[in-house]
Formats: structure tokens, sequence, C-alpha cells
């Protein structure tokens, strides 16, 4: 079968290599990985997209095609090209196609087109995402989309680099999406959708620059084992909004529907940050909060979630700076990130244990296929249960994040060691604090410190990347290593 596969990848690659010149990108390649035990260390598996299985010993070999083409210009190759979108119209499109788990899954973690005209732009199918203003190789991952989990299949409108508002002479910036995805089927609820929206300012010009902006996601419609979740088109517009449910619509007393609160379960990220550009180096600050409901009142569960602005200024927050020189060298890249997520608006219920990623009704939480979609510091069921030894039942039970309250530290560095070979590291402390439904079991506090060292050699025409990975502390131990070759087949 394997061979079966690569014969495949390499007669589709050729054809479309033949056929399509804009700036067509073919890639094939395969990723080794061993471990000393069960599970994979944190960082070998995690914000990789969901394309790494989390076994003992496998192999992910895959397929990769992207190309853009420009309507009236060739577009310049990615290594020339300026930050923003090309200039008028151009039609993208790629492919991703990934067989691993010991043979047994053979999946599409990308397969979208998308169609632009300057920074506008309307997409859709699975694509890679990063959402907030962080760092894509070095940070611990944004706390709404951060790559940990399966790219979920949507479309969207958006603009997609910042574009300056009219007569603001440039000073005033704005970006922005709106999309609707499908979330699939779970043991509990089958058919969700996703709504997700963004819209960011940034002011200043070239050396000094200050954005923030707010993402809203909403799980929302299906189908429980009791009944249909509203899905009309006024449901939806309840949805966009935030609003509570229609107790007067039948269709709210179905299925484990909360008609006090709003309809669906709803995540809202505040991004902010400041850039400072020298002649030599950049320097970021940035930080993300989470918002999941409001501030009610204990004795009285008909206004439970009353909402009471948005936390912006809650302790719960991730924190981030990261310096970048604009020359090659040993370090060319640091970013220092703290996240500390242990007060969720204090431990009296209503007005406060928040239980991040977790929800009542969709109690899949913020997870896609059994990933958690933002964060990975935090630790979803699956994961303890792979830590099967040192978590007992009682920890598990009762949602899909059994430890969003923590503190941590984490830094991440990469540079160049010779013209062919760069390193990327990084090195993350958490201590785990359960959540408020099971911080019996997190007391004391679980210590766990999670390493990589990532060394990518690159060539005219493949790449090989060797990497260590290794967890060690209260919650598991484990040590690891990776070896992905890949074929620049046409770049």
């Amino acid at each position: 079968m394997r061979n079966a596969l690569l014969i495949f990848y390499l007669l589709f690659a050729h054809q479309a290599a033949a056929q399509f010149t804009d700036s067509l990108k073919v890639v094939v390649g395969t990723t080794l990985t061993a471990t000393t035990k069960e599970h994979q260390p944190l960082w070998v598996t995690a914000n990789r997209y969901g394309t790494l299985a989390d076994r003992q010993f496998d192999a992910s070999t895959y397929l990769l095609l992207h190309n853009k083409h420009a309507f009236g210009k060739k577009p310049l190759p990615e290594a020339v090209a300026p930050s923003h979108q090309p200039s008028g119209f151009y039609l993208g499109y790629g492919v991703a196609l990934y067989n691993n788990n010991h043979l047994q899954r053979t999946f599409l973690p990308e397969l979208y087109a998308q169609v632009s005209y300057k920074t506008v732009q309307l997409r859709a199918g699975r694509y890679r995402e990063i959402t907030g203003e962080i760092d894509p190789t070095l940070s611990s991952g944004s706390l709404g989309i951060s790559g940990n989990a399966l790219p979920i299949p949507k479309i969207e409108l958006a603009v997609t680099e910042y574009t300056a508002v009219p007569f603001t002479r440039g000073w005033v910036q704005f970006k922005g999406q709106f999309a609707h995805g499908w979330l699939g089927n779970t043991p509990d609820i089958k058919g969700a959708f996703l709504h997700q929206k963004s819209l960011y300012l940034r002011v200043g010009m070239k050396r000094l620059t200050a954005y923030g902006g707010l993402t809203h996601f909403a799980q929302w419609g299906g189908t429980f084992a009791s009944g249909q979740a509203p899905s009309h088109f006024k449901d939806y517009l309840r949805i966009i909004a935030g609003a509570s449910g229609n107790a007067d619509d039948p269709v709210y007393q179905q299925g484990p529907i909360d008609v006090a609160n709003a309809v669906g379960n709803h995540l809202i990220i505040p991004d902010f940050g400041v850039t400072f550009r020298q002649d030599k180096a950049t320097w970021r600050l940035y930080t993300q909060n989470i918002f999941e409901k409001g501030i009610g009142d204990s004795s009285n569960t008909n206004k439970r979630d009353r909402l009471n602005g948005l936390k912006i200024l809650s302790r719960d927050r991730l924190v981030g700076l990261s310096w970048e020189t604009h020359e090659s060298g040993l370090l060319q890249k640091v970013v220092v990130e703290g996240i500390y997520t242990k007060y969720q608006g204090g431990s009296i219920i209503y007005n406060g244990r928040d239980n991040y990623y977790n929800n009542g009704t969709y109690t899949m939480g913020w997870q896609y296929q059994n990933r958690i979609i933002g964060t990975p510091l935090f630790l979803n069921r699956q994961t303890g249960e792979r830590y099967g030894i040192v978590l007992d039942a009682n920890a598990l039970s009762g949602w899909g994040v059994v430890s969003n309250r923590i503190a941590g530290l984490h830094i991440g560095l990469k540079g160049t060691l010779t013209p062919k070979l760069t390193y990327r590291l990084l090195a993350t402390h958490v201590q785990h604090y359960g959540n408020y439904y099971n911080d019996a079991y997190f007391t004391p506090a679980k210590q766990q410190t999670y390493l990589l060292l990532e060394l990518p050699c690159h060539f005219s025409h493949f790449s090989v990347t060797a990497a260590v990975g290794s967890d060690f502390g209260d919650l598991a131990t484990s040590s690891a290593g990776l070896l992905r070759w890949e074929w620049l087949i046409r770049q």
C-alpha cells in the first residue's frame, strides 16, 4: 500500500507540475516518529494541524500542492514577494494528502480554493489558519485557533491584510473575516456549525504601531439525542449577535438548550499589541485573553450570565514579547510568553467558574476531532486517558477539557547554524490546576515541562529535518525522535 501511495503521489505531482506554472509548489515527504512511551511528547505533535498521530511509532507520508494564478501578471515567488497580497485578481488553490496511524488513516488536512482581489478574499474548504497576532512557529499557540487541531471546513469572506481606512492617510488600517464552518459529528451531537468573525484595527506607520481586535467564535445548531438544536436563519442571527434564546419557540425546548443564556457555545478572544521597528530588529509586545461568559448572580439563576464587559483587563491571559533581527545569524528570533488562566472569575458558581473551552450544551467544548482548537497547553480528556497511569477516572469525568486552569512560561528560539542548517527550540513549563470541578486531584498543582529541538537542513531540491522532544514532570514522562524528509518537486 505504501508503494502504491508513493507512486500516486509522484504521478500526480509530475502531471500538476507540467500543467500549472504560475507559483506552483509541490512537495512530497515522510515524517518518522518514535518515542519511549505510548504517547508522543507535546511539541512533537502539537500545533501541526493534526497531521502527526500520537502513536509510539509511526510514519506520516504526505503530498502538498499549492498554487496561485494571477490575472494580468505572474505572482512573485514567495521568497521575494512582498508581504501584502498581489494587486488585482488571483485564484488560489491547494491540497494536502496525508497517510499515517500505521497506514490506517488517509485524510485531507487541506483542500481549498480561493479568489481574491487585492486584500479581499473569498475562500472555501479546509485551510491552515492561526488567529491572532502571534508568531506561527515559536508561540505556544493562540487562545483562539492555534493550528493544534485539523482545520475545520469553512467558507469565509475576509480582508486578509491590514488595509488603510479611507481619509486616515494610512495611519489607521483594518482587517477582518466572516466565516461559517461545519464541525461534523461527535457522540453527543451531530452536524453542529461554527460561526467565526473578527475585526482588527491598527494605528501607526513605519516604526511604531499598535493594534487591537476581537475574534468571536460560536458553536451552534446540530442534532442532540433529544432533539434538533435551533438551526434556522433567525437562530443564526441570534448567534451572530450573541443573543439569548427564544423561550416561545418550541425548538428551544428540545435538547439541552439553555434559553436564558446566549444560544450556542460562544468564545471571544480579545487581542492587543504594539510593534516597534528598529533599523536592525523588531520588538513586539502582545496579549490575548478569553471571554466565555458574563458575570452573573449566584442567588438568582435567571441572571447567571448577564453580560458585564469583555473582561479585557482580566488577570487570565497570554502575554508575549518577541524580538527578531533583520539579519541572518545564530539567534534570529526570541519569543517569551507567560500564560495564566487559573482565576476564571473565581470559584463562586455563576459569578465565576468560567471553565474555559468547556460547555454544558456542546459537550465537546472548544475541540475538533479530539484535539483542542486553541492553546495545546490545556489538557483534554483524550490526553488524560493516555496518561492513564497518572490521571484517574474521577479527574477525567464530566468535561472534555480536564485541565484549563494553568500557569506557565514558554520560550521559543530560532536561528541559523550554517548556510543550510537552521534550528527551532521550544521550552515550556506549566503548572496544571485542573478545572473548578476536579481541582482536588490537581492539589497540589501538577508540574510538567515540554521541550523540543528541531534542526531543518535545506538543500536545493530537498530538505531533511531531525528533532528530539522530551516531556517530564508529574503528568507524564517521554522522549522522542523525529526525522522528516521532503522532496521539493516544484518550488
